[in-house]
């Protein structure tokens, strides 16, 4: 009788798996992940929808703005989209090369979708809710412009009194010669008005100062590095010192330049970032 035929089936079926475990050689595998980001203020998105061109094709919902996906190696196609009140809001589509297993990170930055219209997943993703970041930004943007038009407002009511006051002194000055009360009349004028206009520019630079310490913290530590630096410096240099993502270092950059703090100049294939006077 065969040595086959006297072991038993369990360890017949046990050795055939063996066989062909061995004989199928390892496929490798790569995770890439990252970070679903608003294009305005560089937040992270939650309830995203994510998909990757994969067979079958893996989707996800974001619960915190973090994505994840076991990739072959290959070249891919990721979209990610953001609804709100079930309407598109904003979008990204990035190609991706994976080369070898390991792990890829890859930031994304949604923004706001062309006009051309675009190819949106056929399921129903719920409505997403305005987040308690967006609303904090408009209350703070109130407050801003409403102390802007505070700080006018007193500026003139200062310049009123002061008017007035110069008045009331000219009044019970009498007796003193027509020549004295119009030199009077004059310098307390001028006075006045200097008052006034000092006071108005102290209350629109203390109006200034206060919206320019609600910048994020993303942003002002940017600020503090190129004022360190003597007010310059590369943006290659910049992003590897805060050990930020290129995308993310690409949208503080355009930020700041929006908002007229700094200014970005072209060198060569890379950026000269100059911080602009304070």
């Amino acid at each position: 009788m065969s040595i086959m035929m006297k072991l038993p089936s369990v360890h017949l079926l046990a050795l055939a798996l063996i066989v062909l475990c061995a004989s199928l050689s390892p496929v490798e595998a790569a995770t890439i992940h990252g970070v679903i980001y608003n294009w305005e203020n560089l937040e992270p998105l939650p309830k995203a929808v994510v998909i990757v061109n994969t067979t079958p094709e893996q989707r996800l919902v974001t619960k915190d703005g973090t994505y994840s996906f076991n990739l072959s190696p290959g070249n891919y196609v990721i979209k990610a989209f953001y609804y709100r009140d079930g309407k598109l809001e904003l979008y990204a589509e990035e190609n991706v090369t994976i080369t070898d297993d390991g792990d890829y990170i890859h930031d994304i930055i949604l923004f706001p979708p062309l006009e051309f219209s675009v190819e949106e997943p056929e399921v129903e993703f719920p409505a997403v809710e305005t987040s308690d970041h967006s609303s904090m930004d408009m209350v703070i943007a109130g407050i801003a412009a409403a102390a802007g038009t505070a700080g006018v407002v007193a500026a003139i009511w200062l310049l009123k009194r002061s008017r007035r006051r110069k008045e009331i002194e000219i009044e019970t000055a009498g007796g003193q010669g027509e020549a004295v009360l119009e030199e009077v009349v004059r310098l307390g004028e001028a006075d006045a008005e200097m008052t006034g206009i000092e006071r108005a520019v102290d209350e629109v630079k203390g109006v200034k100062t206060e919206i320019k310490e609600e910048l994020p913290d993303d942003l002002v530590e940017v600020i503090e590095v190129l004022r360190k630096e003597g007010g310059r410096l590369t943006q290659k240099e910049l992003r590897k010192r805060l050990g930020y993502s290129e995308a993310k270092m690409s949208l503080i950059v355009a930020d700041l330049e929006r908002r007229g703090i700094i200014e970005k100049v072209k060198k060569g294939r890379g950026n000269i970032i100059f911080l602009r006077e304070l």
